[in-house]
This record gives C-alpha cells, sequence and structure tokens, in this order.
C-alpha cells in the first residue's frame, strides 16, 4: 500500500524539475529524439489536407441582428431607382413607401425597438410601413435610416 502512494507522489515533486532538465538538454545537445519536442499534434500527424475550422463570428448590429441585414438594407436602397417616400398622414404617424424587401425585415429594428415596445410599425402594402406612436426625433431617425 505506501508503494501505490510514494509513486504519484514522485511524480508530483519530480515531475517538472526532470520535464525542465530534459528541455534544457534538448537545447544544450541537439539529436534526433529532440527533434519532436515542440511540435503540436497538427505537425506530427500529417493534417494538410484537413482544412482548419473557422469559428469567427459573425458581426451583429442592434438588437443582435447580423450586420449583412443591415448591409442589405443599404445596398438595396443604394441600388434601387425609386426613392423611398415619406408622409406624415397624423401627428405621431409616419409612412413610408417605396422600401426595398431587406428593410421591410427590419421595420421594428429601424423604428428603434429591439422589444416591441415604442413605434408600432404596420405593413401598408408590399414596400409600404406605417409607423405609428413616432417623435419627432424618431420620425427623423428613420427618415434618415430610409434614405440613400
Amino acid at each position: 500500500m505506501p508503494m501505490v502512494l510514494i509513486a504519484p507522489l514522485f511524480l508530483i515533486v519530480a515531475g517538472p524539475p526532470i520535464a525542465g532538465a530534459i528541455t534544457d538538454f534538448c537545447h544544450k545537445h541537439p539529436n534526433p529524439f529532440c527533434e519532436d519536442m515542440g511540435k503540436v499534434k497538427r505537425d506530427i500527424i500529417d493534417m494538410s489536407d484537413v482544412p482548419k475550422l473557422n469559428v469567427e463570428r459573425a458581426a451583429v448590429g442592434p438588437c443582435n441582428i447580423p450586420m449583412y441585414n443591415f448591409d442589405l438594407c443599404r445596398d438595396q436602397l443604394k441600388s434601387q431607382t425609386i426613392q423611398v417616400v415619406s408622409s406624415i398622414p397624423s401627428p405621431g404617424v409616419g409612412r413610408f413607401d417605396n422600401i426595398p424587401p431587406a428593410c421591410m425585415n427590419l421595420a421594428s429594428v429601424l423604428g428603434g425597438s429591439c422589444t416591441g415596445e415604442g413605434p408600432r410599425p404596420t405593413p401598408c402594402g408590399s414596400a409600404c410601413m406605417q409607423y405609428s406612436g413616432l417623435t419627432d426625433k424618431q420620425m427623423a431617425q428613420l427618415s434618415r435610416a430610409l434614405s440613400r
């Protein structure tokens, strides 16, 4: 029973100094045994044909919506031949016609709401959106967002 406890204790106490000694020895006396030290698994096993996994996160915009949605909206606004037309049918209501499809998908976010509170967008056609409960500042923000 004491021998079982002595072996792991020896490895815990003597392990780091021995590992350091091997590394120092390999630096001072290069030999074939030491050639593979410092290589990672990808270097030892030929994995050159295996593609590396790209796990970079896509950029996100307001309300945690991917930026490509906003980029698509901006590109469609710039490329369409008909300009978005805004009107104020009554106080606190803004109506926007000729909105591109990508921007229609972002109706709530363009109105400044991530939670559904605030201005309420209501579709009034396939390229029309009417917002109710707008302040003057929100109306200006929407007009700026939907302009080229």
